[in-house]
């Protein structure tokens, strides 16, 4: 017997993530019977003021994934998404910094945007074949 979730044909979703008016990342996912993983880590610049060498490798994080579950009357995505940071607390960071969304949400043909705290807010589209 079929499992439902193998039926699932891939569907193209357009994604943005945003903190602020700053772009962390856009793209489209091909979201299917597996989830869409996208996880991005790269280094930050400190600033000439810190002389600590170990704050040099200071990165920041994105982290999303995009799941489908079908339901009786319409289909559910699955969304998880989380952004870290170093902080910036003075000259050098002391710490980090993360902001996360975990939401279950329908995506029509319009965009959806997901709002989460200190202005992290993901957009979802149906892409259009």
């Amino acid at each position: 017997m079929a499992v439902e979730s193998e039926k699932l044909p891939p569907v193209p979703v357009k994604v943005a993530l945003y903190l602020g008016r700053e772009t962390l990342w856009s793209g489209t996912l091909s979201v299917g019977s597996t989830p869409a993983r996208l996880s991005l880590n790269e280094a930050v610049d400190v600033g000439s003021g810190c002389q600590e060498t170990s704050y040099r490798g200071k990165s920041r994080n994105i982290e999303l994934t995009l799941s489908r579950q079908p339901h009786r009357d319409r289909e559910s995505f699955s969304l998880n998404a989380r952004y870290s940071r170093p902080a910036q607390d003075g000259l050098c960071p002391t710490g980090s910094r993360q902001v996360s969304i975990d939401q279950q949400l329908s995506i029509a043909t319009d965009s959806v945007t997901i709002e989460g705290d200190g202005g992290f807010r993901v957009v979802l589209t149906r892409a259009v074949h």
